[in-house]
C-alpha cells in the first residue's frame, strides 16, 4: 500500500486554499489509496478519517479505486460511499459509476484528472497520455471508464487490401455492409469484419476517411479525415464514455467520441476540434452489389493473413457477435420510451436530434418529416436494411416503382442515390442533399442526446 499511496501524495497539487474543503487534496487522495489498497487494518483506519471528513469531492475517486478492490473486501468502501453520499449503490462498481454520472452538481476535488491518470496506468501505462494532470476535457472524466482493453487493443484496420465485386467470392447476399460513396469510387466494408476491428482508416476516391463502429451502442459512423496536405489516423483507446467508444488520433492522443465525432479530451479538445461525418449505408451486400456494379469491397482473405490470425479474429457472420454477447458498460441516462437495444436510425441537424425507429421505418418505406426546421424524407427498404435520409426542400414523396425510386406529389419519379436524391440527367438534374444519419441502440442515442425527439412518439 505504502507504494501507491506514494505516488499519489506525489503527483496530487499543492494545498487547497483556505475556504476549500477541510482536507487537502494530497490528503484527501492519500486518504482514498489507503481505502482501496484493502489491507484491512489500514484500509478501516482511511474509512473512519473519510467518514469524518465528510468530504463529497473525493467520491469520483473512490469510486475509481473501488474498481480494483477485490469484491470480498469492499465492504470499507462501499460504507465509506454511502455515508458520504446518503445513497446505497450497492457493491457493483458500474452501479456506482451510474450515481456518480447522475449527480451532476458533483465536482471532484482538484488534482481528479491526476488521480484518474494513476488509475489507469495501473491497467496500461500509455493511458497516461490521453488522461493527465491538466489535460483539456469537454466531458466529465467521471464518466470515463476502462472497456477492457488496452490502447490498440482492439487493432484497427488501416489502408486494407481492397478488391472488386466479381473476385469477392467470399462475400454473402444476405450479409451487411458498410457502403460508403466518396470521391467517385463505391466500396463495402463487411460488419462482420468491423465488429472485431472497430475502426477502419482508408482512402477512397483520394478522401481520408475513418469508419469509427462502436459494437456496444451499435453505432457506426464515417468520419472525413483529410487534413491539409495530411490524414487523422484515429484507433481503438480502450476507452469508454457513456458505453460509447472514445477514439484517440496517433498525432496528439486526444480522445475524440464515436457518436459525436467531437475531441473530448486533450490537445484537439482545446481546440474545439470536430469530426465531419458522412453518409454512410448498413445494407446487405447482394443489394449494394446490385446497385452498384463497380464497387469494391475489402478483402477478407487478404486481411485474415495480414491481422486476423496474429488476433485469432473469427471473420464468420455472427462470430464476433457472440464472443460479445452480455458485455455492457455504465450509463445512467436511461429511457424507457424504447426497448434499451431497439435499432434506431439517428439524425442531427443543426441542434435537433431525432430517433426512429428501424421496425416503424420499415412498415412506412417512405416518411417526410421536419427537423430543426429542415423538411425531409426518410426512405427505407426491408429487403435490403438501408435507411436514407435526405432534405426534401418543400417536395413530399412516397414510394416509387422500384426500391430506387420514390414519387414526388407531382408524379415525377427520382432516383435514390448514396449522395443525393436526383431528379433528370446530366447537369440540369435536380440534386437533393443526403444527410449523414446512421443506425444505433437506443439507450446508446439517448445517453447522449436525451432531448431526442422520437418519430411515431409524442414528446
Amino acid at each position: 500500500m505504502g507504494g501507491l499511496v506514494a505516488i499519489v501524495v506525489a503527483g496530487m497539487l499543492s494545498p487547497a486554499p483556505a475556504g476549500a474543503d477541510e482536507l487537502s487534496p494530497q490528503e484527501g487522495y492519500r486518504l482514498v489509496a489507503q481505502l482501496v489498497a484493502a489491507e484491512g487494518k489500514d484500509s478501516k483506519i482511511a474509512a473512519e478519517a473519510l467518514i469524518r471528513a465528510d468530504d463529497e469531492s473525493l467520491v469520483p475517486a473512490i469510486v475509481d479505486g473501488l474498481f480494483f478492490v477485490p469484491r470480498p473486501q469492499r465492504a470499507p468502501v462501499r460504507k465509506v460511499l454511502e455515508r458520504l453520499t446518503g445513497h446505497d449503490a450497492g457493491n457493483r462498481h458500474r452501479d456506482w459509476v451510474e450515481y456518480v454520472g447522475s449527480r451532476t452538481d458533483l465536482r471532484p476535488k482538484p488534482g481528479y484528472d491526476q488521480w484518474k491518470s494513476l488509475q489507469l496506468r495501473r491497467v496500461d501505462a500509455n493511458f497516461g497520455r490521453v488522461i493527465y494532470g491538466g489535460v483539456p476535457a469537454r466531458i466529465r472524466l467521471e464518466e470515463i471508464v476502462w472497456g477492457g482493453v488496452r490502447l490498440d487493443g482492439i487493432p484497427s484496420i488501416d489502408d486494407p487490401a481492397i478488391t472488386s465485386a466479381a473476385e469477392a467470392a467470399f462475400m454473402r447476399d444476405r450479409e451487411l455492409v458498410f457502403g460508403v460513396h466518396v470521391g467517385g469510387v463505391y466500396r463495402a466494408y463487411p460488419r462482420r469484419v468491423l465488429s472485431w476491428h472497430e475502426m477502419l482508416n482508408d482512402v477512397v476516391g483520394g478522401e481520408p476517411v475513418t469508419l469509427s463502429y462502436c459494437t456496444l451502442c451499435g453505432s457506426a459512423v464515417l468520419y472525413a479525415t483529410g487534413l491539409d496536405h495530411d490524414r487523422r489516423v484515429l484507433g481503438t483507446s480502450g476507452l469508454l464514455y457513456r458505453s460509447n467508444k472514445l477514439m484517440y488520433d496517433r498525432a496528439t492522443y486526444s480522445l475524440w467520441s464515436n457518436l459525436t465525432g467531437e475531441a473530448v479530451l486533450g490537445q484537439e479538445a482545446a481546440l474545439g476540434e470536430k469530426l465531419v461525418s458522412l453518409p454512410l449505408t448498413l445494407i446487405q451486400w447482394g443489394r449494394w452489389r446490385e446497385a452498384h456494379p463497380t464497387t469494391e469491397v475489402l478483402d477478407i482473405p487478404a486481411l485474415k493473413q495480414k491481422i486476423g490470425r496474429e488476433f485469432s479474429f473469427d471473420y464468420t457472420i455472427g462470430a464476433a457477435d457472440r464472443a460479445r454477447e452480455g458485455v455492457s458498460f455504465p450509463v445512467w441516462r436511461k429511457s424507457a420510451a424504447l426497448e434499451r437495444n431497439a435499432e434506431i436510425y439517428s439524425l442531427k441537424v443543426g441542434d435537433a436530434a431525432k430517433a426512429y425507429p428501424l421496425d416503424v421505418l420499415y412498415e412506412t418505406p417512405v416518411v417526410n418529416d421536419v427537423l430543426g426546421g429542415v423538411e425531409i424524407v426518410l426512405v427505407s427498404d426491408v429487403q435490403s436494411g438501408a435507411v436514407r435520409a435526405y432534405r426534401s426542400e418543400g417536395e413530399r414523396f412516397a414510394a416509387g416503382d422500384g426500391a430506387d425510386l420514390v414519387e414526388d406529389g407531382k408524379g415525377r419519379v427520382w432516383r435514390l442515390e448514396e449522395q443525393a436524391l436526383i431528379l433528370g440527367e446530366g447537369a440540369g438534374a435536380r440534386r437533393l442533399e443526403r444527410l449523414a444519419g446512421h443506425v444505433a441502440f437506443w439507450f446508446g442515442w439517448f445517453g447522449f442526446y436525451p432531448e431526442t425527439e422520437i418519430y411515431g412518439i409524442p414528446r
